[in-house]
């Protein structure tokens, strides 16, 4: 099973889930928060990596798309050296991550996975797009979404 949550970084250097959030986040250009992603209750990010965080979700909503057209794909995270990657091995799918020394591994299902990176991306950018009208991510959901 495949769980991801979405957080913006508070002014105070604490965590809001962000469907809680109802204020745009302090800096536009650079929207601080973290994606919590868990693989059969194995968590592989969560708060401790969090960076511009609706850059990294277009980054995700791009390695989708690279998962479904050529079984792979993987991104560094926008002002982190964290690399996340995902490698088909038949209807399953590995996810690592790398964060200096450590590696964190798990393997879900390739359709589960998809399904939650869709389900919690959309509703990230569902939620931005309330929150701050002004900013656009067609391009990442219309990724999600194929």
């Amino acid at each position: 099973m495949v769980e991801i949550e979405t957080f913006l970084r508070a002014p105070d250097g604490g965590f809001v889930r962000v469907e809680a959030c109802h204020g745009p986040p302090p800096d536009l250009d650079y929207i601080e928060g973290a994606i919590r992603l868990s693989v059969d209750g194995r968590e592989l990010i969560g708060l401790r990596e969090w960076d511009y965080v609706d850059q990294l979700w277009c980054y995700v909503a791009e390695m989708a798309t690279r998962l479904r057209s050529t079984g792979r794909a993987e991104t560094y995270f926008p002002d982190q050296p964290i690399r996340l990657s995902f490698q088909e091995s038949g209807s399953r799918v590995v996810v690592t991550v790398k964060s200096g020394g450590e590696v964190k591994k798990a393997i879900a299902s390739s359709a589960d996975l998809l399904n939650s990176l869709r389900t919690a991306g959309l509703s990230f950018f569902d939620k931005m797009s309330e929150l701050v009208p002004g900013l656009s991510y067609a391009e990442a959901r219309k990724r999600l979404s194929a």
